[in-house]
Formats: C-alpha cells, structure tokens, sequence
C-alpha cells in the first residue's frame, strides 16, 4: 500500500499548523479479502493551503445600570445597619438608682479619764467632786382646795440710819403705812449705818394683812429714832386668806424632782467655771445625799418647803480623743459593704461608772449610735448581679435582701427591658 502524504498550512498572527494529508487513499472491498487482491488507486485532488483570519473577540454584554444600582444599595444599607448595631451595643446601658434602707448601728465602750500618764483606753482628763445644799418652797397645787384664813406674813429689810446699834426682841411691832400691825418672828440686832432681814406676820389673821411692798415704822422707839430706824419690804405680804389641800406624795415627789434639777444646773455651771478649763468634753454623775420636806403627805397646807443635799462629780476631758476611740469602735461592729451617714460626726451618751477625786481616775462608758446605709462596695451591688434582669426583678431582689425602700431602674435603649449583658454598661448608685 502507497500512501502519499501532502503538507497543508494554515496560517494565523501566532500559530502554524502543520497537516500532512494522504495524496492517495486506496480502498480494498470486502471480496478482497476472500478473493485476489486488487489494488486500485484512486487520485487525490491537492488542495491548496487556506489562511483562514482570526475572529475577533466577541464584547462581553454590559450590565445594566439598575444592577449597580442594586448592589450599591444593598450595601449602603448593610454598612448603616453594621453601624446602627455598633452604635446600639456602644450606647445600651443601664443605670440602677437605690435609695438604701437606712439601719442604725449601736456599739459601747468602757475608757478611763485620769490626770496624768493616759494609756490605750484612756484619755487625759480633770476630776471634780463637790457637795451642795439647798432648799425652796412650793405652793401646793394638786388635791381639792379649801379657803382658810392665817396671818400674812413676809420679809422686811430693817435699817438703821443713827450711829448706834439697836436690838429689837421677838414680837416688836411694825406698823405699815395703812395702819396693820406686823411683829418680828425673832429677835434682830440691827447694825449702825447697816440693815438685816427678817421675817414677820401679821399681828391678826386675815386677809388684812395681805398688803404690797409698804415702808413700816417702829412704835416700840422713841419718836426720834423712828425717822432713822425702820423697816421696808420690796415684796407682798401674802398669807392672810389662802387656799390649801391634802399634799400627796406624788406632788412631793415631783417638787424634789424640779428642785433637785434646778440644784445641778446651778451646780454643773459651778464646776464648769471651777475646773473645765480648756477641756471640751464633761460628764457629771449625781448622788442625793439627803432629801427632806416639811409636809407630810395627806397634810392640809398651801405650800411645801424642799430640802435637799447633793453630792455631784465632775468629769472634763478631750473629746478629740475620744472621738477617735469611738469612732475605731463603731468601724469594728460596721457590716462589710455598709458606710455611716452623716460624715464624721457621733453622737454618744456618756455615763460616769465610778470616780475618785482623790485617786485622779474616772471609769466612764460611752454608748454610741449612727446610721448606715449599703454601699456600692457591698457583694450584692455589683454590676453582674443585674445583668440580663427586668426592672421588677431588680426591686424585688434588692428590697428582699433589706438593702433598700426603693429602687429605679433606667434603660437604653428605652425598648430593651432587660439590663445589657454587658458589665461595664451597668452602673450602680446609692442615694445619700
């Protein structure tokens, strides 16, 4: 078999190829197989090579401008939800305002004041001890009253203008200006150029006798010593018709009570000047030594004479210092998580235990009390606590726990009703 192969080119700007094509084919039939073989050629007509030209590319189709429109859109809208969202968890907070159930916390103490040498629990001090006597009469005021009628009586100041002294017995007489007759209760030696006191009633009972401030002669004297000797009263005589009803012990109890008030403050004011000095601090302790009255109780009488014998201690220290031991006490009973109100400031009731003049040392107790509230130290205020909770959660967490009487919750977003779960976002304040 003869095969003749020709070259056909084909040409482009950057590729040849390169085709050998058969010049003859030849054809065998299917007898040629069974019967003798006969070769026949067939031409093959040349055929001259072809440049065929590159085709241009095609354009790509262009898309329409409401496509970009769309994309541009959707993005935009992607990007300002992204940024509302960042802004969103950026701003969401919350704010818990307490306004913190207020508790009182109580503490004691015993400390010493001495006058030298103080010591822990001792404080430098000065220690006054005094006794005093005294005593005032009270009108009668309870009980069903009845009139009766008595000599008037009251006090005179007697005056001596002559250059000589002059005794006057129980009994002389005074006559007022108006004409009623008063005697001395007792016997008076009246000094030369000088005056004394003394007590005198009416000559008669009744209320005659009942007469205002008066000047009173002396008939008893010769004429001429009258002008230069007499009597004169700056207050009422009273006692001529007067009111009385049974004293009871009550009443009694209650004028001892006033006198025996009366007495200290006249007292402490004693000592204040006597022994304070540059102390700020005091504290006095009160001992009644005796106590006495000239009515019985169930007695009929218009007044009642109180007689009464005090012994009182002094006690003047630094309160600076014991400020600060006061202040080291109520720190220690103070709760974890709980702060005083009202700055630095105690208030405490003082007591003298016992005290020594002599021996220069005072046993004292102070007992102390101060409001406190929560907080924003305490465990169950912190921030965490309140995550992811509603406002009524929180109120009803915090006003259980005995913390506060009232609390308002206050949230941004105004729609979220939860406290954001971030910690940092939630702030907590107690109310002073």
């Amino acid at each position: 078999m003869i095969t003749d192969f020709g070259d056909i080119q084909i040409l482009d700007e950057t590729i040849r190829i390169s085709i050998k094509i058969c010049n003859h084919k030849t054809y065998m039939t299917p007898s040629s197989q069974t019967k003798k073989k006969k070769i026949v050629s067939v031409p093959v007509k040349k055929v001259a090579p072809r440049v065929v030209k590159p085709s241009k590319p095609e354009p790509l189709p262009n898309p329409s401008l409401k496509l970009y429109r769309r994309i541009a859109g959707a993005f935009i809208v992607a990007v300002l939800a992204m940024l509302v969202l960042v802004i969103l968890l950026s701003t969401t907070k919350a704010v818990i305002a307490i306004d913190p159930k207020v508790s009182t916390v109580e503490s004691s103490f015993l400390f010493d004041v001495v006058k030298e040498s103080a010591s822990d629990n001792q404080i430098l001090g000065n220690i006054i001890e005094q006794t005093f006597e005294q005593a005032k009469t009270f009108p009668v005021m309870n009980g069903e009253q009845k009139e009766v009628l008595d000599k008037a009586g009251g006090t005179v100041t007697l005056i001596n203008n002559s250059s000589r002294t002059q005794p006057l017995v129980a009994t002389t007489r005074l006559l007022s200006s108006g004409g009623v007759l008063f005697r001395l209760d007792k016997g008076v030696t009246v000094p030369a150029n000088g005056s004394v006191t003394a007590v005198v009633h009416a000559d008669q009972v009744g209320s005659t006798g009942d007469i205002g401030p008066d000047k009173f002669t002396i008939p008893g004297l010769a004429t001429s010593l009258q002008t230069v000797i007499y009597a004169e009263s700056s207050e009422a005589m009273s006692g001529g018709k007067k009111m009385v009803s049974a004293v009871g012990q009550t009443e009694l109890d209650q004028n001892a009570a006033v006198l025996q008030t009366e007495m200290e403050e006249f007292v402490y004011d004693q000592l204040r000047l006597s022994g304070k000095a540059n102390w700020t601090g005091e504290a006095f302790v009160t001992e009644i030594v005796s106590k006495a009255s000239d009515t019985e109780p169930g007695e009929e009488k218009s007044e009642v004479t109180i007689s009464m014998k005090l012994k009182v201690i002094a006690v003047f220290f630094n309160t600076n210092i014991l400020n600060s031991l006061a202040s080291a006490k109520l720190y220690q009973d103070l709760e974890d998580g709980f702060a005083f109100k009202g700055g630095k400031d105690i208030s405490y009731d003082l007591q003298v235990v016992e005290a020594s003049e002599k021996y220069g040392i005072a046993q004292m107790r102070a007992e102390m009390e101060k409001e406190a509230i929560v907080s924003n130290t305490h465990q169950l205020l912190q921030p965490e606590y309140f995550v992811g909770k509603t406002m009524p959660e929180i109120k009803n967490y915090l006003i259980s726990a005995g913390l506060a009487d009232d609390v308002s919750v206050w949230i941004f977003p105004p729609w979220n009703k939860r406290v954001p779960a971030m910690v940092d976002h939630v702030t907590v304040e107690v109310k002073e």
